[in-house]
């Protein structure tokens, strides 16, 4: 049989589906009509601190449903001590309207917040109270001082700016865009073992990038007197420590 260039048979699958946007109402799982191709999963999850060190990651066989999301983080925080003081979740609005409805917010909110990120926050809904009163990633209303800190510019006048990096999910999410095109045509164990073994080496990478950064550099100084009669080289030896800034 033949077939014309870019023709698609009914029992072929789709080169690419549609992404269902982050903010939707309803998560809306596509039946399959047939079994000719093989099954794929719907996303990778990933949890990142705001350094960018990856904490965990995990797969989503069909939706990115807030559902899957509460019972993922009940996986991972099993205790109050262990959790957050903040999870910031680019639909954390869906994510806290969710755990309200199922009662599981009686839990979280004993230690935790959901904020959305920055990037999808202003995207979002104005008329949206709930998600512009709890999921504000930078309040000036002084209600999350932690979020919000006081930084001065140039000219030394103060201004208000974000506390903490809210889109280190997103950043990764575009690092590991460079290996889609090798993760896609990989089997299950493969995949898992390439994506754990490419995080693991990525998280240890930042890790020595920050402990390069605080790490103290030995700076000597050979000041020659040329008026000193002893002819002796005096020799300055200090410790300089670089500025984050």
């Amino acid at each position: 049989m033949l077939q014309r260039p870019e023709e698609r048979n009914a029992w072929q699958p789709g080169i690419r589906r549609t992404v269902q946007p982050h903010d939707d109402d309803e998560d809306v799982i596509v039946p399959r009509h047939n079994y000719f191709g093989a099954a794929r999963f719907y996303c990778v999850e990933t949890i990142t601190a705001p350094c960018g060190v990856v904490i965990a990651w995990v797969k989503f066989d069909r939706s990115e449903s807030p559902t899957n999301i509460l019972n993922w983080l009940d996986k991972i925080y099993p205790t109050e001590e262990s959790r957050p003081h903040y999870i910031c979740i680019d639909k954390a609005c869906r994510v806290l309207r969710t755990a309200i409805a199922n009662g599981s917010w009686d839990r979280w909110k004993k230690t935790t917040r959901f904020i959305v990120d920055a990037y999808h926050y202003f995207n979002h809904r104005t008329l949206d109270y709930l998600c512009r009163k709890w999921c504000n990633p930078g309040p000036l209303d002084g209600s999350a001082p932690n979020l919000v800190k006081v930084a001065y510019d140039k000219n030394g006048r103060p201004y208000l700016q974000r506390a903490f990096n809210t889109q280190a999910c997103e950043q990764l999410n575009s690092w590991l865009g460079g290996f889609e095109s090798i993760l896609k045509r990989m089997k299950t164990g493969n995949f898992d073992w390439f994506l754990h073994t490419m995080l693991f080496y990525h998280t240890q990478h930042v890790i020595q990038k920050q402990g390069q950064q605080e790490e103290p550099h030995q700076i000597i100084e050979i000041n020659d007197d040329e008026d000193d009669d002893s002819g002796e080289a005096i020799m300055e030896r200090h410790w300089n420590v670089e500025d984050d800034d």
